[in-house]
């Protein structure tokens, strides 16, 4: 008698995979304390201060949490998932590697939008920030980018180093950085040389079209351009590397 098996089609084997990171993530302390308590944690002390009004702040933060769930996630995923040898075993499965990493990508996408939404649900409801929903459509192009910009290079950083350890050093030398520049910036604390080289980095150009888009202000196009440029750049890197054995 023969057997024969089905094979589930992509988009199921996608949305399956999917659930698993997200689950795999959340049973993460450390990521899931510094995707969604952090940024809150830091909302809450930016408020405090008297030279931060609540918009800028709530933008800022928010770009945070995004850059959490997709850099920091994406990068600690992929290093985890080599250090223990996962992604040379699943060559060897019936789980194309596509699939696998797509599903990552997913997974950090669901989780960084609502990280994004409890950090404007903490801004409206506790900070006094007001909110509109017909706002929220010109947050659409900027939230996009700026995943496809951070994520990517989540991608390029998981795939650099082979240990988990090494990918947290990394993210936390780039990714702080990148988000104390922008608040020097704006309190005037850095020269002109520094403070143009910071405008044309993803973490402040996100923030600042989320910033715009909850003013009311339609979408800025030198920020969209500046996360494009940042994204093909990143897909194009992750994708030379994630196509060799690692």
């Amino acid at each position: 008698m023969n057997i024969t098996t089905r094979t589930p089609s992509p988009l199921r084997l996608l949305a399956r995979e999917t659930g698993w990171q997200i689950r795999l993530y959340l049973r993460d302390r450390a990521a899931t304390f510094f995707t969604f308590a952090f940024p809150l944690l830091v909302l809450f002390f930016w408020s405090r201060q008297s030279w931060q009004d609540v918009l800028s702040a709530t933008a800022f933060v928010a770009a945070l949490a995004l850059a959490m769930a997709s850099y920091a996630g994406l990068a600690m995923g992929i290093a985890s998932a080599r250090e223990v040898g996962l992604l040379k075993r699943l060559r060897s499965t019936p789980l194309p590697m596509v699939v696998h990493i797509a599903a990552r990508v997913g997974a950090c996408v669901l989780l960084g939008t609502f990280a994004l939404g409890l950090t404007l649900g903490l801004g409206a409801f506790w900070l006094g920030l007001s909110l509109s929903l017909s706002n929220f459509a010109g947050l659409l192009p900027g939230l996009v980018l700026g995943f496809a910009a951070l994520g990517s290079w989540g991608l390029v950083v998981g795939s650099l180093v082979r240990t988990a350890s090494a990918a947290s050093y990394l993210v936390n030398a780039t990714l702080f950085p990148l988000f104390l520049l922008p608040v020097a910036v704006q309190r005037g604390m850095l020269p002109e040389w520094a403070a143009a080289l910071a405008s044309l980095l993803p973490l402040q150009n996100l923030a600042l079209l989320i910033q715009t888009a909850l003013k009311g202000d339609g979408v800025l196009l030198q920020p969209l351009l500046i996360l494009l440029c940042w994204a093909v750049l990143g897909a194009a890197v992750a994708a030379r590397r994630l196509s060799r054995p690692l």
